[in-house]
């Protein structure tokens, strides 16, 4: 192991050694502080999916319990947790052992961490950090891994610039939506980010500069990661070996304005490239989201053209929807809100076709629907 990892190592040991002390601390602490610094959410969830496609078809409908809780031990200091359980019941089919949407059923952890803000410019976390904190679904799907996080941010005038930088374990075990995958390896994940936040005369525009790299790979990975279409040798089940490694760029830039009092307008455009691969490297997504809302109520409409080349990401890591490698196709999501009874109904639409043809992958149209509730405890 080198130093840099020994460092890393060390740094989420003493981290979840401390998660575990804090969470003690909250567990004696009077319920009068609680009601003063504590939010503490439960969600109640119904969901579905439908996919159909040469080679996978499924049909599957479920329900969902979930609890978020953020506690403040000191203004600078907290912990966040988040976690909950699924319970699933469908059919599906495959031919080539891909299918990731099979019927399940399991506990999942999306966040169980410490923060730490010594400053108002600093911010410390350790602990499972869910890696939504990225905006980057090509890279790394909006999945909890032990992970590190370090964050430096300062305002001049309208503008607001963050250095974010983060070193984490990758989930082996049950990260993609559905396969089942037990492995002995030690991956590593690692990114660095350089965020703009600039607010105009019209709008708000957000850019996002990204290296990413993953390191350690293991041969089961691999394997199902070929299988969603990375390029590799699948040598038998549970072994594989990938083509390329996987390090580089993702940029980011989003820009909304109001239209009106009632309706809101965002444009988003994102481009990745895996520049240690030679070939087959690169991605985009782009789109547009238009959003009504009036008393309490609001109404979304997004559309998104995307392309995944086979080597632009580790599949097995990234987000399903868009098609996780070697693809390209349509996402269209209607969301409604009620803010004040918190519910959240979602409906979406996707359709991928395979760029280069193999054994492997199949074009597929996938349906999805959920609908949400949540409720404050305190």
């Amino acid at each position: 192991m080198t130093p840099t990892k020994k460092i890393i190592a060390t740094a989420i040991g003493i981290s979840l050694v401390s998660m575990s002390t804090f969470a003690q601390a909250v567990s004696t602490t009077s319920n009068e502080n609680k009601n003063k610094d504590t939010d503490v959410k439960i969600g109640l969830g119904l969901g579905g999916v439908k996919s159909d496609s040469t080679l996978n078809t499924a049909s599957v409908m479920g329900i969902g319990v979930s609890a978020y809780a953020k506690y403040f031990l000191t203004p600078e200091l907290h912990t966040r947790l988040s976690a909950g359980m699924n319970f699933e019941t469908g059919s599906s089919s495959s031919a080539r052992d891909n299918n990731i949407y099979t019927p399940s059923n399991g506990n999942y952890l999306k966040e169980a961490l410490v923060s730490y803000s010594p400053l108002e410019l600093i911010e410390l976390e350790g602990g499972v950090i869910n890696q939504s904190f990225l905006d980057a679904p090509m890279v790394v799907d909006k999945k909890g891994f032990i992970a590190a996080k370090e964050k430096f941010q300062y305002k001049v005038l309208d503008t607001l610039f963050s250095v974010v930088a983060t070193q984490a374990i990758p989930n082996n075990r049950n990260l993609s939506q559905r396969i089942d995958v037990t492995e002995e390896g030690d991956p590593r994940f690692y990114a660095e980010s350089l965020v703009i936040d600039q607010q105009l005369y019209i709008g708000d525009i957000k850019f996002s500069l990204t290296h990413f790299a993953y390191d350690n790979i293991s041969n089961s990975v691999a394997y199902e990661s070929i299988l969603l279409g990375n390029s590799g040798t699948p040598i038998n089940k549970g072994n594989g070996v990938l083509a390329n490694t996987y390090s580089g760029w993702n940029i980011d830039l989003k820009y909304a304005f109001d239209i009106s009092n009632n309706y809101k307008l965002e444009l988003n455009g994102n481009t990745l490239k895996n520049t240690a691969a030679s070939e087959n490297n690169s991605a985009y997504r782009a789109g547009a989201k238009l959003t009504y809302a009036s008393e309490g109520n609001r109404y979304s409409l997004k559309i998104e053209n995307f392309s995944i080349d086979a080597d632009a990401s580790v599949a097995y890591y990234n987000s399903s929807r868009y098609g996780m490698a070697n693809k390209e196709g349509n996402r269209i999501r209607f969301e409604y809100k009620n803010m004040p009874k918190q519910i959240n109904l979602g409906a979406e639409l996707i359709s991928n076709k395979v760029i280069n043809q193999n054994v492997y992958q199949s074009d597929e149209t996938v349906i999805l629907f959920s609908l949400r509730k949540t409720y404050d405890l305190f």
